[in-house]
């Protein structure tokens, strides 16, 4: 915990921590359709803030997240074109 609340990370922390903490306030309070869009938009923030950690300081962060995503899209290829094509039905 010490590491996330070093001057370098300080970024990170506050826009994770902000990124989930209105993400359970919007799933909680917001309603509609208007509150599915905007737990959507916080939740996909809170994914780039936490990518955005394993990137920059994580070892070996680029080229670990660019293997993990294509062994990622390797496993999740044939799901997604399966999905499409019940879809277009």
């Amino acid at each position: 915990i010490t590491a996330l609340l070093s001057g370098d990370r300080m970024y990170f922390t506050v826009i994770y921590l902000g990124s989930m903490l209105m993400t359970l306030y919007l799933t909680f309070i917001a309603g509609g359709a208007k509150g599915y869009v905007l737990v959507l938009g916080s939740s996909a923030l809170q994914l780039l803030a936490l990518l955005w950690y394993l990137v920059a300081f994580l070892p070996g962060g680029a080229a670990g997240m660019k293997i993990l995503t294509q062994a990622l899209w390797k496993i999740l290829k044939p799901f997604m074109v399966g999905c499409a094509k019940f879809q277009a039905i």
